[in-house]
């Protein structure tokens, strides 16, 4: 099977058009609307069949589930239409809309396409939006095809073979049983499921420093549930918020959406630079204290200190992102700054994603009650409450004790990742990694200045490597010095291959 009217060489050509791998966009969307731009085109005839996934995937360079998600959507769309025992084909009832063209040059950023022309009848729907997406802000990069890649060095999908996956069902099959089946079903209105409030009031919490009440918590769908709910109630057009730089980019959005100025502020070893000039003017931080996102730098004790009496003299609030601070590796965790805090201005968002699972989507928010009955309220009117079953199973897990034997068995297990991926990269990289954050996730490598981490990222990836581009973290002052080397994701025994494919990739941009 082949491509009507052209060959496989100019297929290519058109493609690269479309589809980049390196942007945050999915590819199942550049996919499609390069087949969307082929059907209008007149490239795929009425009574031939379109090309086979297996077949167009080897042409596009992309995954044969890929180009078959994509196929599904234009079927959906009355586009393509399925004959029984012969495939797919071009609609002869429905003609395919002219898609946006593709970009001469696609951003870095992974922004997304550019709009569909007005036509006659046609809803404009960029005039409803009453929040047009904003543009200006790089997209973390999502890699939904990971799994298809030999040396995913990524620090925010799961290590599937660790997964405790026994355990985990035992808690999803005991959470439907006996006494606890009510509160796995029931609608809680704005409610949340008692035990697990009170596993993390009693298990979670008190490691971290804080000793808090029930009604001082409140259980969200992840961290960006929360961080979106305290947009909600907390953020107006105009609200200056304080946000790391680099940072955390998916709060970058939130924020900006709510209405926020976001204002970068810097970072050395220490961690955020928190004195009260830097400080000054502003309603809100936002901060990263365990292990900065994605440097992996811990703020010093006199930091913390520091932000507290800044953020006191200036009345403002501090949203403290405390996703991983489990993960460390040498030496005594810090203090949480909400342990600190004795003027209730310290609001901490908590999350299991990085231990248990992203895809389990669940977390939790502390904060004084007022502002926890009006996270409650609001939540009742979004998405009710995160799944009930999903939470008793979690907090049986907790109450059994198998959520802190994991946690052992996991945090030693990313400790041998974290010392391979250290010393390979002192192996493999042409110049000096410089000292290593002992916690987190991932390595901050910054290169000397003819170093392009974007490039190299690009290069790295053709070789079977995932990394992320340092630049997708900048607020301002972008820079193209840095990659973020994660571990959590990477089998223990492919750190050394996927290291050294990953530093001939540095030294093959180093030399262009």
């Amino acid at each position: 099977m082949t491509l009507q009217s052209t060959s496989d060489d100019s297929v290519e050509s058109r493609a690269r058009q479309y589809i980049d791998p390196a942007s945050a966009e999915p590819l199942v969307h550049q996919v499609r609307r390069f087949l969307e731009q082929s059907l209008h085109d007149g490239r795929f005839r009425p009574n031939r069949p379109m090309p086979s996934s297996r077949h167009l995937a080897g042409v596009l360079g992309v995954s044969r589930n890929t180009v078959s998600a994509a196929y599904q959507e234009l079927t959906a769309l009355g586009l393509v239409e399925s004959r029984p025992r012969s495939g797919l084909y071009p609609s002869a009832t429905h003609a395919a809309p002219r898609p946006a063209k593709a970009p001469a040059h696609r951003p870095v950023s992974g922004d997304a396409a550019a709009p569909r022309r007005a036509q006659p009848g046609r809803v404009d729907w960029a005039a409803r939006l009453t929040r047009p997406l904003d543009g200006e802000l790089h997209h973390a990069a999502a890699h939904p095809d990971w799994t298809e890649y030999r040396y995913p060095f990524l620090p925010g999908q799961p290590d599937l073979s660790r997964f405790p996956a026994r355990a985990w069902l035992r808690s999803l099959n005991d959470a439907l049983a006996g006494p606890h089946l009510t509160a796995s079903l029931r609608d809680s209105v704005d409610g949340d499921d008692e035990l697990l409030v009170n596993a993390i009031c009693r298990e979670i919490l008190p490691p971290r420093g804080m000793s808090v009440s029930p009604d001082e918590v409140i259980i969200t769908a992840g961290a960006q549930q929360a961080l979106s709910l305290l947009s909600d109630l907390l953020i107006t057009d105009g609200t200056k918020v304080g946000v790391e730089n680099p940072g955390y980019v998916d709060a970058w959005h939130i924020l900006r959406n709510g209405g926020a100025d976001l204002v970068p502020l810097e970072l050395d070893a220490a961690g955020m630079i928190a004195r009260r000039e830097a400080i000054s003017g502003l309603d809100m931080v936002y901060v990263t204290p365990s292990h900065q996102h994605p440097t992996s730098v811990t703020m010093s004790y006199q930091r913390r200190a520091a932000l507290l009496r800044s953020a006191q003299a200036e009345n403002a609030l501090i949203i403290e992102d405390d996703f991983d601070s489990e993960v460390r590796f040498k030496g005594r965790p810090t203090p949480s700054l909400m342990s600190l805090d004795r003027t209730g201005r310290v609001i901490y968002v908590g999350t299991f994603s990085k231990f248990v699972a992203p895809g389990i989507r669940l977390g939790f928010v502390v904060a004084d009650r007022a502002l926890i009955a009006a996270m409650r309220e609001r939540r009742r009117y979004v998405t009710k409450h995160p799944s009930g079953h999903l939470q008793r199973a979690l907090g049986l897990f907790i109450e059994s004790g198998e959520y802190h034997r994991q946690l052992r068995e996991h945090r030693r297990h990313l400790g041998r990742k974290w010392e391979a991926v250290t010393e390979e990269l002192d192996r493999h990289l042409p110049f000096d990694l410089g000292p290593v954050p002992a916690g987190g996730l991932s390595v901050w490598v910054k290169g000397p200045d003819e170093f392009d981490g974007t490039r190299a990222t690009s290069l790295a990836r053709e070789r079977g490597v995932l990394v992320d581009a340092g630049e997708r973290f900048y607020l301002a002052d972008t820079q193209r010095r840095q990659i973020r080397v994660g571990f959590n994701t990477i089998a223990l025994d492919d750190i050394p291959e996927g290291i050294a494919l990953l530093g001939d990739a540095v030294r093959a941009q180093l030399a262009e």
